[in-house]
């Protein structure tokens, strides 16, 4: 077998000129995250040059000093499995298997529905469809691959809660509950009056409460998960999480209310208004201070 010093200078004597201009500084790192696959998995019958071509793509735009965050035997293995190698399909089976079944296990799928979404998820990850990579060829390096298969496994196990999960009655009474601002005059109103300072208000409201708390906001509002499916996501009773969402809600509510209260003199009537403002944008006001994760 050829070191990695020569396989990586047959690939870079090969390269053309504008693919080996987003080599520079690479050069000296090559054989060694090479030589750090192969001898993770030893086993794989695929052709390393073919490797460093796949590689080049993922290379961290920031340069060499960033070599230290590739995972180099996880892309590898990644990159065997995308070509069907049987030994790398193994040791995904034994690195990476179980952290899909973990995954789906927290989400509390019955176990039919876990086997079937596991089975699923090896065809979408292994498998290649219409004549397009394997989608385990997404895979970027930057983290463990593991991690990386448990978070396609959440997403996956995710939507499945989605489309058969019904929605809770209570959370839908509860949120129906909001007033509608495009309805109300005097909403309208109150949004062009106090526009700087409830936006102030607001954010400092929001930085007020716990991580945990926003979190729970951003996978309801922005992520679009239900009760049921943040229960299930989080090991809990829907009823104790709808409760958790509910008293952050209204903390978020009554935070801003007060902050509002500190800084403007309003009357009892401007005071109800802005206490409706707040919950009829509360769904728009976090989308823009809290993005996808």
């Amino acid at each position: 077998m050829r070191t990695e010093q020569q396989v990586t200078a047959a690939f870079l004597d090969g390269l053309g000129a504008e693919p080996r201009s987003r080599l520079t500084g690479w050069e000296a790192a090559l054989p060694e995250l090479l030589g750090a696959a192969r001898r993770a998995w030893p086993d794989f019958a695929v052709d390393a040059g073919d490797f460093l071509r796949w590689l080049l793509e993922r290379l961290p735009a920031a340069g060499p000093q960033g070599a230290e965050v590739l995972k180099a035997a996880d892309l590898y293995l990644a990159f065997a499995c995308a070509r069907g190698d049987a030994a790398a399909l193994r040791g995904f089976e034994r690195h990476c298997v179980p952290e899909l079944e973990a995954a789906l296990a927290r989400l509390r799928l019955s176990r039919v529905e876990q086997d079937e979404l596991l089975q699923e998820l090896r065809q979408k990850l292994l498998v290649s469809e219409n004549g397009a990579e394997p989608r385990i060829g997404l895979y970027g390096g930057k983290g463990e691959l593991r991690r990386w298969v448990r978070s396609v496994a959440t997403r996956e196990g995710l939507v499945r809660l989605r489309t058969h999960t019904p929605e809770v009655g209570m959370e839908q009474e509860f949120f129906d509950a909001f007033p509608s601002a495009a309805e109300d005059v005097e909403l309208q109103h109150a949004r062009r009056e106090y526009q700087v300072e409830f936006k102030r208000a607001f954010e400092d409201a929001l930085r007020s409460l716990e991580p945990a708390e926003r979190n729970l906001l951003r996978r309801h509002f922005i992520d679009g998960l239900t009760t049921p499916q943040l229960a299930a996501l989080q090991g809990v009773h829907r009823v104790t999480l709808f409760r958790r969402l509910r008293q952050t809600c209204d903390a978020l509510v009554e935070r801003t209310r007060q902050r509002l209260l500190e800084r403007l003199p309003v009357t009892e009537r401007e005071l109800a208004s802005l206490d409706r403002l707040i919950r009829s944008h509360l769904d728009v006001s976090l989308e823009r201070l809290l993005p996808p994760e």
